[in-house]
């Protein structure tokens, strides 16, 4: 099979099982949004900052280097977890020793308790490092895929059980801890690797010297995800907190499903490319499909964010829908420059990896942080319009070891950008003259859905006929036609 169709079944099969995963998430996420209140809902999304956090840490490009390492080697393998393994404890003390008492004094005991009792699952995280890494460089994302989702099943039924029962929050600790547990054991067995330790002072120096940078890109691409987050729990409280989790929820499944996916093939794929290939056209075909597919999504959630909240987490959250609005529209610029630092990382240009990273870590901060006095949506206007402000800087860093062609990409990227534009205000407008005839807000969501899926193609095909018909063959080759063997 060819290196362009392992990576597009890799990332379909990552988008199907992702899908599965992040449905059922979604649907745990919204019973328990309407059974605890604004306060709960907020303290235990902040107490997972820690958790998330600590998570990234053990990971910290450690699977970049085995999945890009030309052969496969069971002893590198063992060297690789026991260096993990090492970090994983050291983290999850921190988190006891450090991250419970933050937790306690910007919140409360119950707050320290829960990130004490969620400092297990980075120990468990961190003998999955090596476990996944194999799979995704052997392409086996279908394997990988069923067993996270079994495991997302199996954690959720624990949770709903546990709530149902009257433990509140502690439903969905108890159910993280599963999960973690439950993910470890079904990974090592379709993978087929014997999970052991072993010593090797030169692999550990191969390790350190290529996730070192890596390390603390991880650390700057949390802190520019979360930034909003953070400020937002630190400053305006656990209430607001829980508002903001519930805007970005939608944006964030939707992420998981497609950009993740897709983003999680660019290295395995790109790393291996031929040495005559032009990786700077492969990018803008790979960020032209992303936007035909993505770019629509997230408008189209943007335009359907009022009823989409109320239906989702109830009437407490209406608030959350112009904040969930406000946020869609930072994929404009992100469609563009998601896929850059792994760009940078397949061709084994880590430094330059962390610059990028350390550019949008620290704007984002800067701007988050002194927005966020002016309230949740001056903060989320200001972060969109930073994001667009430093896609130049980015691309002066990544030009410098591959060559893009920027007019080609601009005139790529048109179609897709303007059809969803074009879907957004067909759907807000049909939401305005709607309103007065239509009272239910699950009917009114399904009618703005229709609305938006006729829009888009109607409007790719009247506006952009020929770039779309070389768009849909493009589609059609990666999914759809088999290599036919001579």
């Amino acid at each position: 099979m060819s290196l362009k169709k392992q990576a597009t079944k890799g990332s379909m099969w990552m988008s199907i099982t992702r899908m599965g995963m992040n449905v059922i998430d979604f649907a745990v996420y919204a019973y328990l949004a309407r059974i605890l209140t604004l306060e709960e809902f907020g303290l235990v999304g902040f107490c997972f900052l820690f958790i998330e956090f600590a998570n990234t840490l053990v990971n910290a490009g450690v699977n970049q280097n085995i999945v890009q390492r030309k052969t496969w080697s069971d002893n590198y393998a063992a060297s690789t977890m026991t260096f993990v393994f090492g970090m994983g404890v050291v983290v999850a003390a921190c988190l006891v020793f450090i991250g419970a008492p933050i937790a306690h004094y910007s919140y409360s005991d119950v707050a320290a308790y829960v990130v004490a009792s969620l400092a297990p699952i980075t120990i468990v995280m961190s003998l999955q490092v090596v476990v996944t890494g194999k799979l995704l460089r052997e392409f086996k994302n279908k394997q990988m895929g069923v067993a996270k989702f079994v495991a997302t099943i199996l954690s959720a039924i624990v949770i709903i059980t546990l709530a149902e029962m009257g433990y509140g929050l502690w439903s969905l600790v108890v159910g993280k801890l599963v999960n973690a547990a439950l993910e470890y054991i079904f990974l090592t067995y379709v993978s087929g690797f014997r999970p052991r330790f072993h010593f090797d002072r030169e692999d550990n120096k191969e390790l350190i010297s290529f996730c070192l940078p890596l390390f603390w890109m991880t650390i700057m691409t949390f802190l520019h995800r979360k930034a909003s987050n953070m400020f937002t729990g630190l400053v305006l409280g656990p209430a607001s907190f829980a508002l903001l989790a519930a805007a970005k929820k939608g944006e964030l499944v939707i992420n998981q499903i497609t950009m993740s996916s897709i983003n999680s093939m660019v290295v395995p794929s790109f790393s291996r490319a031929k040495e005559d290939a032009n990786i700077g056209d492969l990018y803008i075909k790979l960020v032209a499909i992303t936007a035909t597919l993505v770019l629509p999504i997230f408008m189209g959630l943007a335009a359907i964010a009022d009823p989409f909240v109320i239906v989702a987490f109830g009437d407490k959250f209406a608030t959350s829908a112009e904040y969930m609005s406000i946020s869609a529209f930072t994929m404009y610029p992100a469609v563009i420059a998601w896929f850059l630092p792994n760009l940078l990382i397949s061709r084994a240009k880590t430094k330059d990896a962390f610059k990028l990273t350390l550019i949008n870590v620290v704007s984002n901060i800067l701007v988050a942080g002194v927005s966020i006095w002016f309230g949740i949506k001056v903060m989320l206007i200001s972060l969109v319009i930073n994001s667009f402000l430093l896609l130049p800087l980015r691309f002066s860093i990544v030009m410098k070891h591959i060559e893009i062609d920027i007019a080609k990409l601009v005139k790529t990227l048109l179609a897709p950008c303007v059809c969803a534009l074009g879907m957004y205000f067909c759907v807000s407008g049909s939401k305005i003259y709607l309103d007065d005839y239509i009272s239910n807000d699950i009917a009114m969501l399904v009618t703005l859905v229709s609305i938006g899926g006729i829009s888009y193609p109607l409007l790719a095909f009247t506006l952009f006929y020929k770039n779309t018909l070389v768009m849909l063959k493009e589609l059609n080759e990666m999914f759809f036609k088999k290599r036919i063997k001579h």
